[in-house]
C-alpha cells in the first residue's frame, strides 16, 4: 500500500499538487463562509422577494380558484427560485425559523411594485429583500406609444427604483439587498431582432448594476448566469433554460436559487 502511495504522490507534479493545496484552501477559507452567511443571521429574520412573474410562480394560489391564500403553506412560496431558496434553508436551518415571503405579482413594471410597495415590501419589515423586476418595463416599453415609454424608460426605472429602495432603507438602515437583473434569451418571439431586445434590456440591467453599487447591495445578473449555462453546455438548447425567451424553467429557477444562496 505505501509504494502505491509512493508512486501516486511521483506522478504528481509539483505544479499539479500546487493546483491541489491552492483548490483545497480555498475550500477551506470559502466554504464554511458559505456555509456561516445563514447561521450568522438572527433568529426570525424575515426574507422578503418581491417582483414580477418570475418571482410570483402562482405563490399562494389554488387550482380551483384565483384568490392567493396567505396561510396555505403547501403553495405560499410558488414553484420557482423563491420556493427552492425558501423550503432549503428553513429546512437547513429550523433553530432560525426563517421567515419567508413571495410578493412577486405577474407583469408587474417598477411602477406597479411602487403602488403597492407599502404593504408588500415595507409593512413586512424584511431583514433581507430580493428585488427583480424590469423585463415587463422592458416589453411594454417596445410596444408601447411615446406617453408609454415616457412612463417606462430606463431613466423612470431608474428613478422609481431608488425611491423604493430609499424608503426601505429609511425604515431599516441595516437592510440587506440583493437585486436581479432582467434578462432575455433568444427564444420564441424573442429570436426575431434578438440583438435589439438584449440592448433595451440590458439598458434597465445597467440601472440595476448600478445601483447595486450606490446601495451596497448584492448582485445577481442573471444575464451572465444564463449565458455561462449556455455556454457550459452548448449541446442543450437554450430553451432547457428559459422556455419562452423570458422565464426561467426548473432547471433555470434551480441555478437562480444557488445564486441567490450565494449572494448572501
Amino acid at each position: 500500500m505505501k509504494k502505491k502511495l509512493v508512486k501516486i504522490a511521483a506522478a504528481i507534479s509539483f505544479p499539479s499538487l500546487s493546483v491541489l493545496l491552492v483548490a483545497a484552501l480555498v475550500f477551506v477559507l470559502v466554504y464554511p463562509a458559505m456555509k456561516d452567511s445563514f447561521s450568522k443571521k438572527e433568529k426570525g429574520s424575515v426574507f422578503l422577494f418581491i417582483g414580477d412573474s418570475i418571482t410570483d410562480g402562482n405563490w399562494g394560489v389554488k387550482s380551483h380558484t384565483s384568490k392567493r391564500s396567505y396561510k396555505d403553506l403547501n403553495h405560499i412560496y410558488g414553484h420557482g427560485y423563491v420556493f427552492l431558496c425558501a423550503s432549503e434553508m428553513m429546512s437547513q436551518y429550523p433553530e432560525k425559523e426563517f421567515v419567508f415571503h413571495n410578493r412577486g405579482i405577474s407583469g408587474n413594471t417598477i411602477v406597479d411594485m411602487a403602488s403597492r410597495w407599502q404593504t408588500d415590501c415595507l409593512d413586512l419589515q424584511p431583514d433581507v429583500l430580493t428585488v427583480m423586476v424590469g423585463i415587463n418595463d422592458a416589453c411594454y416599453y417596445q410596444a408601447g406609444n411615446d406617453s408609454v415609454r415616457a412612463s417606462l424608460s430606463a431613466q423612470a426605472y431608474e428613478t422609481n427604483y431608488r425611491q423604493l429602495l430609499d424608503a426601505s432603507l429609511q425604515q431599516n438602515p441595516d437592510l440587506q439587498i440583493i437585486l436581479i437583473t432582467p434578462f432575455i434569451a433568444p427564444v420564441g418571439k424573442y429570436q426575431n431582432n434578438y440583438d435589439a431586445w438584449y440592448t433595451l434590456v440590458q439598458s434597465y440591467a445597467d440601472v440595476v448594476k448600478s445601483l447595486a453599487k450606490d446601495y451596497d447591495a448584492s448582485l445577481i445578473d442573471s444575464q451572465q448566469l444564463f449565458e455561462q449555462a449556455w455556454k457550459k453546455h452548448p449541446q442543450t438548447p437554450v430553451s432547457y433554460w428559459v422556455w419562452d425567451g423570458i422565464h426561467p424553467t426548473a432547471a433555470g429557477h434551480s441555478l437562480m436559487a444557488k445564486a441567490w444562496r450565494a449572494a448572501n
